[in-house]
């Protein structure tokens, strides 16, 4: 993801190259064993990566994970990021302990709200923080899906 858009709203800078990419691609899959929950989303035609989605935050102690994800702007408006996120929040709950998935957007960022609300997540609050890049303050709008407000489709 080398596109400063992309990055724009991330806690992350862009990659400086495909190199980068590929070797932070590299590292979710080799963590995959120790219960890393980091996916790159891809196309289903071409197998093309477009994305990633992923399990940043992690509070099994207080019962929950914060769920980030980012895409390739040439992708975006066409429902891939409501569909991996509905699939990454049902594997999620179908298959942790956890009572539900946090996750929050910059209010500037509008369509990251967006699908968070089209895949159920709700608003819980807002809050001023710091940008993890620049330090700037920033509202983040937090939301969260609960456990209760899906069907699970463990046997």
């Amino acid at each position: 993801m080398s596109d400063p858009e992309v990055a724009r709203f991330a806690t992350w800078r862009p990659h400086r190259d495909v190199t980068e990419t590929r070797r932070i691609i590299g590292s979710w899959v080799r963590q995959y064993g120790s219960g890393s929950m980091d996916w790159c989303i891809v196309l289903r035609s071409t197998g093309e990566p477009i994305g990633s989605i992923t399990a940043v935050r992690d509070h099994p102690d207080q019962g929950y994970c914060e769920v980030g994800y980012c895409l390739a702007q040439r992708h975006w408006d066409n429902g891939y990021m409501t569909e991996a996120l509905t699939a990454v929040s049902r594997y999620i709950l179908d298959f942790t302990d956890y009572s539900f998935i946090q996750a929050r957007y910059d209010t500037e960022n509008e369509a990251s709200g967006r699908v968070m609300e089209k895949c159920n997540y709700r608003f819980v609050c807002d809050r001023e923080m710091p940008d993890p890049k620049t330090g700037r303050m920033r509202t983040y709008r937090f939301m969260r899906l609960y456990r209760s407000d899906v069907m699970l489709f463990v046997d």
